[in-house]
């Protein structure tokens, strides 16, 4: 990456954690102390939305959506996605199956891309597979 990121966004799996265990929110303070300008990845708030359980997650999702930028990707991101699983076909470890399921995080990495974003995931394996096609930044946090 030529510039360093200053926008940091939490991958869904992270956010559902953060929602639903106040505890695990120990675990994200080191992602959170100033470095970065925290936003919202618009493709994780449709996943958000797409699981909501509670009236109090809804608040919560309208509340951030509300007051915290957003940012997403551009239209061209979509064929990108399209030629990124085009080349991993030549992948033996990534079937057909595999490769349609990494359809969304690899938008998501593509928009931390676009962005200058830092994604923090709990998914390592599926974003070091993607990181192999995309050049992006990304940070792990342990599982919740």
């Amino acid at each position: 990456m030529s510039k360093k990121s200053e926008l940091l966004f939490f991958d869904s799996n992270v956010y559902i954690n953060l929602l639903r265990s106040p505890e695990y929110g120990q675990r994200l303070e080191k992602f959170l102390q100033g470095a970065y300008l925290y936003v919202i990845n618009k493709i994780v708030l449709m996943e958000l939305w797409a699981g909501v359980q509670t009236k109090i997650e809804e608040n919560i999702l309208k509340h951030h959506q509300r007051e915290l930028p957003l940012i997403g990707v551009s239209d061209n991101n979509f064929i990108t996605t399209g030629q990124v699983l085009s080349q991993m076909r030549g992948a033996p470890e990534l079937a057909p199956k595999m490769r349609r399921q990494l359809t969304w995080d690899i938008l998501i990495a593509l928009s931390a891309k676009e962005n200058q974003a830092v994604v923090v995931t709990e998914n390592e394996d599926d974003f070091k597979r993607i990181r192999k096609f995309v050049d992006f930044e990304y940070l792990v946090v342990g599982g919740g």
